[in-house]
């Protein structure tokens, strides 16, 4: 088990896995953060701040505005992965990457 983190949520400090948390996604100063049960916490953080208190074993940058976690992922295309039953986009210059970080079997 990973050490927890805390996000501010109705000015209570919440503690999220980071195993819980499926993807991060960016809009401007905020990042919203998925969790694995569908719900999402809204922070006002940037993306880059928010993936820093992430542990970097579990989750990957795949755009500039989404991060994943590696653990959540249920399918990957040429333009995109697929986490929760959701589309997130892959841009091409982080899909080498992204494959080098998970394990393939061909």
């Amino acid at each position: 088990m990973t050490k927890p983190i805390f996000v501010w949520q109705d000015k209570t400090l919440r503690r999220l896995l980071p195993e819980q948390i499926a993807f991060l996604a960016t809009e401007k100063n905020y990042t919203r953060i998925f969790m694995t049960d569908e719900s999402f916490f809204m922070v006002r953080a940037t993306l880059a701040s928010a993936t820093k208190a992430l542990p970097k074993e579990l989750f990957i940058k795949i755009h500039r505005s989404f991060v994943v976690s590696v653990l959540h992922i249920n399918s990957i295309h040429k333009d995109h992965v697929e986490v929760l039953g959701a589309p997130v986009p892959v841009a091409r210059q982080y899909y080498a990457g992204l494959m080098k970080r998970v394990s393939v079997i061909r």
